[in-house]
């Protein structure tokens, strides 16, 4: 019965109908996924500070110091046995992972690694680290669908796209943004808007916002008051706050890579120490700052409401870059979605303090500025413009607020960009050797060797040949080019029928020229060594249709040739393969 059911799946993988119903229930199941973990950091938090997610500042600030600093270290130690015992590699896995693998593996994850992956960081959240939670549902969500499409033996194209469904239905769910959750998946981890991807996730974003409407409430992530922009002469303002937004996402991407960097350089710990320090730093901080601790959805309510002064935002948002960079460097928790729009929300809000100082008649209030602000600099961290902005416009329901939101996430993308990064995820991967900014096919260039692809069926002759030679070995192969070698092997010049003068055809000269004569000494080449993308450079550079591929720099021997149709087949193979057209 099982053989019958498989095979009529294979039959039927590539039809539309069968996918939209996968769709539906890989996104069903995503939602679900989502609302579990969503539960299960509420279980943690009531366990160590009596209060759920959404009431957490609340519930600490009723606690004793000593509780404050002492919940948080022993929810290190829980998640650091979580990860030495259930994780592969001891390390927290997010969004980058799942891009990665969609990238590289056709979309295939571990799911046990996932489950405990979602179980390591709801423990981290729940116990205060001050991370982000989308990152590990995008994950969890990512495997779910990874794990069935597994299972039913689906095509690479048809799998890469029912992760993407997945991923959309778990920030639809998270967020109750369908639109930005379709966005998100299709803008960050799919990496294009072809139809036949994007209906798919479309039907998955729209069932799991169904199921966290039915469970969880028509609710938005964030209460934003009505809000008004009150001239036209503000966007200037917006334009220098999505200025100022590239500069704290920056920093705030840096800071955690600095973190990263400094935990590899401590030797004296083991690697289970760490999640327990990262403890100790949220409870330190709970202690004087508790806004910046958890999810923070709390504080980015009170931001967006206009509740904080000038001087408790700028601290909320430099102690959320610190807090947040020691907590993921510590491998206590990942994620860094809500700390974005968390420390977006406050450096707009500062913003908006200062600009109402100076032009009190013509500036809208600090919460419009806070709305902003988070736009811009979640889009910039994210790399992801489109889903932020749809993200601000599903909560605010405005359009010149949004409008406001487009200019200053514009430039903050924009400057991030080339100033930094395309996003805080491309550059995690990069920092692992993996550069997938350009997508599956780029990489291929950057990560495969010329030896892949490069002709071994090639004529070669001595530099004492004779032209007879010479001409009867290009004929034989039909033209292109002849290595000369000399008497150790090594490559000395290249000749074509272009080569060879007048006087080549004259059979009286058949044995009086040598190779070494009518030679082209000292030709473009390409190394073994070298990649596809070093390879294709040098063919256009030189203009060349193929390049003698030699073993290494010093032997120089010739063991290939690199065509340029070759490299740039290979080149549309992978690009047609990551837009799912295989």
């Amino acid at each position: 019965m099982r053989a019958a059911i498989m095979g009529m799946l294979g039959r039927l993988r590539y039809d539309h109908s069968i996918l939209f119903v996968l769709a539906i229930g890989i996104g069903t199941l995503a939602g679900y996924g989502a609302i579990g973990f969503r539960l299960l950091i509420n279980a943690w938090g009531y366990l160590a500070f009596g209060a759920s997610e959404e009431q957490l500042i609340a519930g600490i600030i009723r606690l004793p110091w000593w509780h404050m600093l002492l919940a948080p270290v022993a929810g290190g130690i829980v998640v650091a046995l979580l990860l030495k015992w259930f994780l592969p590699d001891g390390r927290p896995q997010g969004v980058s992972e799942v891009v990665e693998s969609v990238a590289l593996r056709d979309g295939r994850m571990d799911f046990r690694a996932a489950l405990a992956n979602a179980v390591s960081n709801a423990t981290a959240l729940g116990f205060g680290s001050s991370v982000g939670r989308e990152g590990p549902v995008v994950h969890l969500a990512a495997a779910i669908a990874s794990f069935f499409s597994q299972r039913l033996h689906l095509s690479p194209a048809v799998m890469r796209t029912l992760v993407g469904c997945g991923v959309a239905s778990g920030v639809a769910a998270s967020f109750n943004a369908p639109i930005a959750g379709v966005i998100f998946a299709l803008e960050v981890v799919v990496g294009h808007y072809a139809l036949h991807a994007f209906a798919p996730i479309v039907v998955a974003g729209v069932a799991g916002t169904i199921v966290s409407r039915i469970h969880l409430g028509n609710f938005p992530a964030f209460t934003v008051p009505p809000l008004e922009i009150a001239s036209l002469w503000e966007f200037p303002a917006f334009g220098l706050l999505g200025v100022l937004s590239a500069m704290g996402a920056i920093l705030f991407m840096q800071s955690i890579f600095w973190a990263t960097d400094l935990r590899r350089h401590i030797s004296s710990l083991p690697d289970w120490a760490f999640p327990p320090v990262g403890g100790v730093c949220v409870g330190i901080v709970a202690i004087w700052l508790p806004e910046v601790i958890g999810v923070g959805y709390e504080g980015t309510d009170s931001a967006l409401k206009g509740s904080y002064g000038f001087g408790l935002l700028i601290a909320l948002f430099l102690g959320k870059i610190a807090l947040t960079a020691l907590c993921t460097a510590a491998r206590f928790g990942t994620g860094v979605f809500s700390p974005a729009l968390f420390t977006g929300a406050m450096l707009g809000g500062a913003f908006g303090v200062v600009t109402a100082s100076m032009f009190p008649d013509f500036t809208s209030g600090p919460g419009v500025y806070a709305v902003v602000g988070m736009g811009a600099f979640a889009s910039s961290v994210l790399g992801a413009p489109m889903s932020t902005i749809l993200i601000v416009f599903e909560l605010t329901g405005d359009y010149e607020v949004t409008m406001a939101v487009m200019v200053a996430a514009a430039l903050s993308s924009m400057i991030t960009h080339f100033a930094y990064a395309p996003s805080f995820f491309l550059r995690q991967l990069e920092r692992r050797g993996l550069n997938l900014e350009s997508g599956k096919a780029s990489h291929l260039l950057k990560s495969t060797g010329t030896k892949a692809v490069m002709r071994t069926i090639f004529s070669t002759v001595p530099k004492s040949a004779s032209i007879f030679e010479v001409r009867r070995h290009l004929v034989a192969q039909g033209g292109g080019k002849l290595m000369v070698v000399d008497e150790n092997g090594a490559l000395a010049g290249i000749i074509s029928f272009a080569d060879l003068p007048e006087e080549a055809f004259d059979p009286d000269l058949n044995h009086l020229v040598r190779a070494a004569e009518i030679m082209r000494a000292n030709p473009a080449v390409i190394y073994a060594s070298d990649t596809l993308e070093s390879g294709l450079r040098m063919l256009e550079r030189t203009g060349e249709h193929d390049l003698p591929v030699l073993s290494d720099t010093s032997s120089r021997l010739v063991i290939g040739i690199l065509n340029h149709e070759d490299v740039l087949k290979a080149y549309n193979r992978a690009l047609l393969d990551s837009q799912g057209k295989d």
